[in-house]
């Protein structure tokens, strides 16, 4: 056999792989319809391509690269068979580079890297070149539907609130108020934008720029209560002044502080993204908390991703657990 066979035999593996990637998802995809333009169409490992993702995003395709001896050409060269004229971003997360890391385009005709995306029928703003992650995390799809079925007449606390995608969904579906924390000024800035072009209501009080924990204990001693509380924090963060945040260590005393501005018989939408936390401890962090705090957390539900994202051992997917929390009454004093 030749080089150039080999090689031959080799791309047309490559072209069936992401041919039979697309078609599991093609019913999902139809379903949708044009009300969803963002989705995964290639899973790392779960679709043969360990250490590589690819996403649909409106016009665009995006492939990111989470491991320095991947290489993602043959994928690209393949993507441009399927979807010809279509541009094509690449972002190596794994990179140093922050040209590289952030995102740059590929191969496809030029367009601008900043465009909007529909999930649902709420339009979020994507960015494929100016940071590591695009504004829009597409594994919490699922849980963001759960938030916008569940959040009539609740007042909704959305923490590592990110671009705000939990908070508008909240917002979509009838909530009586939302409150979106982070600690960076960009990602409001991007959460207010995305209220904005969802003429979705908001004002002084919807959006805070702060530690989430410091928030957490300044809201519990202003006896500030929620109906329901969206906690998703990253893996890791850092804190000044203050030790560095593990999800995988300090997850059961974040809930704590959740379960102290929760309102009676309110509900915490529990997530959980780190590959050092798997659900066994997701289910400890729950038990420790309730301990901790003398209160019944019931789990009602695991939400994970839709079947664009398969399972796979080398890359973690958001999982969120429906926490019904029951507070014991305040004992009343006697005379």
């Amino acid at each position: 056999m030749t080089l150039s066979s080999t090689v031959h035999d080799a791309a047309v593996a490559i072209l069936k792989k992401l041919e039979t990637a697309i078609q599991r998802r093609q019913r999902l995809i139809s379903q949708w319809g044009d009300r969803t333009t963002a989705y995964r169409l290639v899973n790392s490992g779960a679709d043969g391509f360990s250490g590589l993702t690819v996403d649909r995003l409106g016009p665009c395709l995006l492939v990111e690269v989470h491991r320095r001896e991947i290489d993602s050409t043959p994928l690209v060269s393949a993507l441009e068979q399927l979807f010809a004229d279509t541009p094509i971003f690449i972002k190596h997360r794994w990179s140093r580079s922050s040209e590289k890391r952030s995102g740059f385009l590929a191969a496809g005709p030029q367009m601008s890297p900043n465009f909007e995306v529909l999930e649902n029928g709420l339009r979020f703003q994507v960015r494929l070149a100016d940071d590591e992650h695009i504004g829009l995390f597409l594994d919490s799809r699922l849980p963001r539907e759960w938030v916008a079925a569940h959040s009539r007449d609740r007042r909704v606390l959305n923490l590592f609130s990110y671009t705000g995608g939990f908070g508008m969904a909240a917002a979509m579906g009838g909530a009586r108020s939302t409150v979106n924390i982070d600690n960076k000024n960009s990602a409001l800035t991007y959460a207010r934008q995305n209220y904005e072009r969802n003429r979705l209501s908001f004002d002084q009080r919807t959006f805070f720029k702060c530690d989430v924990l410091y928030y957490l204990k300044r809201a519990a001693s202003q006896k500030g209560r929620f109906d329901l509380i969206i906690l998703d924090p990253p893996p890791r963060f850092k804190r000044r002044r203050q030790r560095d945040f593990l999800a995988h260590r300090d997850y059961a005393g974040l809930l704590v502080q959740c379960v102290s501005v929760l309102a009676p018989n309110g509900i915490i939408l529990a997530g959980l993204n780190a590959l050092k936390a798997d659900d066994t401890q997701l289910t400890q962090f729950i038990a420790d908390a309730a301990h901790t705090t003398h209160t019944r957390i019931q789990t009602c539900d695991i939400l994970t991703a839709h079947a664009d994202f398969p399972p796979t051992e080398d890359r973690p997917t958001s999982r969120f657990a429906i926490l019904e929390v029951t507070i014991p009454p305040t004992p009343t004093a006697t005379m």
